[in-house]
């Protein structure tokens, strides 16, 4: 039986990481009305585009007012994004005034995410990690193919310290210098040419027991060079997951420094390039409303998404952990692909009793559509055996209390 993944954010939960409701939360309880209006001001004064397109302080305080605005009810940074995106401008200046103000936003978020990745890490996947350990009964004996929704490095620390075998289809390397104060520190990663990214790959595995990776709504750990011809990633040939977490980070350092200072970089960094000159890497985190197009004609761009939708028309069972069924960008492929591939049956696990959402329910027949009301690392366990671990799931509700330490530890270091 060939086999396949697709991950949500409570395929994580009980290793730390957040739900959206949580960032959200964090993500608002930085702006209070005062606070926006100084932002705005502040952001206001700044240059981004150069001279010649200067930002435009109404449009500014326009979208602090939305956020304001969101604040009473929103609870979703995703959807607040999205409304952001689709806000309609009046002019030129006020368009990029709003991409401006999207752009500090995403700062923001990113460097939230950033922490809940590193203090989870810290904090709960020593201790929890062996919850899932069941992460090997979902493989098939050939290759299994991992789609994920999620930003984290937790599926790369599973495999690792469980000896599974993991890629992201790259084939090739490529260098950095960490920064030019340091020359010879260098960051080696493994990449692949965008135009490679397809489901006959040569760096994918094929006909033997592996993970092929891929992050459809991007990562942490991933970066575009060369105007995003270019996927970079760290390498995954570790021992130890605390290996990969130490690379992360030193990533996470790459930076150019002028007079001692290192350059300001937001979702394009600069770092220092092969040659020692200024360069630029595009961070690939997704969010907002405008993750990929809205129609099902795949574009430049999308390579993952295409081969979420290849790969789903030989697999025989897609297993769905963790996700809400929210992007339809990832709705439209998976309703597509139960009418091309007869075979196709989806097994969705979930924590929560709930029916399938309305476009599969025409699919909900001859068992093509089964739940399993339970977390993640319990259906895991369950699979291996068709028991369930009780004093597993006792000790899963116990460590919940280790994600409120989790939250306070990330609230003190977001920037405020």
């Amino acid at each position: 039986m060939r086999k396949g993944l697709l991950l949500g954010a409570g395929f994580s939960y009980d290793l730390g990481m957040p739900l959206a409701v949580e960032v959200t939360e964090i993500f608002l309880g930085i702006f209070s009305k005062r606070r926006a209006k100084s932002l705005g001001d502040l952001l206001s004064k700044n240059e981004p585009y150069g001279k010649d397109r200067p930002i435009n302080k109404a449009a500014i305080h326009k979208g602090m007012d939305l956020l304001i605005e969101y604040k009473k009810n929103g609870k979703n940074y995703e959807e607040f994004l999205a409304r952001l995106e689709e806000f309609p401008w009046e002019s030129q200046s006020d368009r990029d005034s709003g991409h401006y103000l999207f752009s500090v936003f995403y700062d923001i978020l990113y460097r939230t995410l950033l922490a809940y990745q590193n203090t989870s890490y810290k904090v709960m996947y020593e201790g929890c990690n062996g919850f899932y350990s069941g992460l090997t009964n979902m493989l098939s004996d050939e290759e299994t193919w991992i789609f994920t929704l999620n930003h984290d490095l937790c599926l790369e620390c599973l495999a690792i310290d469980f000896g599974v075998p993991v890629t992201y289809g790259d084939m090739d390397e490529i260098t950095f210098p960490r920064t030019n104060v340091e020359p010879n520190d260098l960051i080696q990663l493994s990449c692949m040419q965008r135009e490679h990214m397809c489901k006959n790959g040569r760096g994918w595995f094929a006909g033997k027991r592996g993970i092929n990776l891929v992050r459809l709504h991007g990562g942490f750990s991933e970066l575009e060079y060369k105007d995003s011809e270019i996927i970079c990633n760290p390498f995954l040939n570790h021992t130890r997951s605390s290996e990969l977490m130490a690379e992360f980070n030193r990533l996470e350092s790459m930076g150019y420094y002028v007079y001692g200072k290192r350059v300001p970089s937001g979702r394009d960094r600069v770092i220092t390039g092969p040659d020692g000159t200024p360069d630029i890497v595009h961070r690939t985190v997704l969010t907002g409303g405008n993750k990929y197009s809205k129609t099902m004609k795949f574009k430049k761009g999308e390579e993952k998404l295409k081969l979420f939708a290849d790969v789903m028309k030989e697999l025989d069972e897609l297993t769905i952990i963790g996700y809400g069924f929210g992007d339809a960008h990832v709705n439209y492929r998976i309703s597509n692909a139960m009418v091309l591939n007869e075979n196709l049956a989806l097994r969705i696990v979930d924590p929560f009793y709930r029916r399938p959402p309305e476009f599969l329910q025409q699919f909900d027949y001859d068992s093509r559509i089964r739940g399993a009301i339970c977390r993640a690392a319990e259906w895991m366990s369950y699979v291996g055996d068709e028991k369930w671990n009780m004093e597993q799931s006792k000790c899963l509700k116990e460590n919940e209390g280790l994600r409120s330490e989790i939250k306070k530890i990330v609230a003190t270091v977001v920037p405020r």
